[in-house]
């Protein structure tokens, strides 16, 4: 009998605890940023997202389509913070002095959601916005699955290493610390403009054709079919080197730190393993 009175008192205690960490958890949610909008539209139930930004939907059609349908998009105006009355607000690296003003006008919380430079920080943003937005265990069942894509890549490791540019057209090419590069190094690949003289900014055809990668890589396109749509990625010389050994990558999971961020690396590797040989020069 005191065993059940205590049990039941310790049950009375550990709910009166927890019930103001549930009253706590934010109900309207407003994203700002393209990555926080593509993170809270996963972690978070619908009834919760109040807005998310106008870059979104561009955004969720290359990843889980319809996810966004029926939520309210926000262009990240005075305006929208006052109508939609948000609670809790996401924004990206920085935000405004007028953002954190309005936020306390309308009583709500700002977090800065960081860009990531690599996949071990993709994993602890998404970590970590699970729990400030009290969804912890949606961000640990995705960071599982993070965890378990690349680990299956791990325990297949590349017979050789291709040398890759992620390259389309003349446009900036990303160099060290970025985290398309931490990608193409999971993938078990080189990435060029990573390496010692390489580039971290515009490469044109010439340096492309001097440096001889294995395969160049190109941001496929966030809506519609993928394509090397720049002027410079149709050089005839271009064309007739890399028709067969261009690759396409996932843009949005390649600049954003995202759950996808991790089958990105996996989809790459899948490509580079159905590389054709090649001769050693041009």
């Amino acid at each position: 009998m005191r065993r059940a009175v205590r049990n039941l008192a310790i049950g009375v205690v550990a709910a009166a605890l927890a019930a103001p960490a549930l009253a706590a958890a934010p109900q309207r949610i407003l994203s700002m940023n393209l990555c926080s909008d593509l993170l809270l539209l996963q972690l978070a139930p619908r009834a919760r997202i109040a807005s998310v930004s106008h870059l979104a939907h561009e955004g969720a059609q290359a990843l889980f389509p319809g996810r966004d349908a029926g939520i309210a998009i926000n262009h990240g105006a005075a305006e929208d913070i006052i109508n939609l009355k948000p609670d809790l607000i996401l924004v990206g690296d920085s935000s405004t002095p007028m953002t954190r003003a309005l936020a306390r006008r309308v009583g709500a919380r700002v977090v800065e959601v960081r860009s990531a430079s690599s996949l071990a920080e993709a994993r602890a943003i998404l970590l970590r916005l699970g729990d400030d937005i009290a969804e912890p265990a949606r961000a640990a069942a995705l960071v599982a699955r993070f965890d378990a894509t690349l680990a299956g890549l791990a325990a297949r490791p590349a017979r050789v290493r291709p040398r890759v540019i992620a390259w389309s057209g003349g446009a900036f090419v990303p160099g060290a610390g970025s985290l398309i590069d931490d990608i193409i190094a999971k993938a078990g690949a080189d990435n060029l403009a990573a390496q010692p003289g390489g580039s971290g900014s515009a490469f044109d055809v010439e340096a492309l054709i001097a440096a001889h990668p294995d395969a160049l890589l190109y941001g496929a396109e966030r809506s519609g079919p993928a394509s090397m749509h720049s002027a410079e990625s149709q050089h005839r010389l271009v064309r007739r080197l890399y028709a067969r050994r261009s690759i396409a990558y996932n843009d949005v999971a390649a600049t954003c730190g995202l759950p996808q961020s991790a089958d990105a690396a996996r989809d790459l590797r899948d490509g580079l393993d159905r590389l054709p040989t090649r001769s050693p020069t041009p």
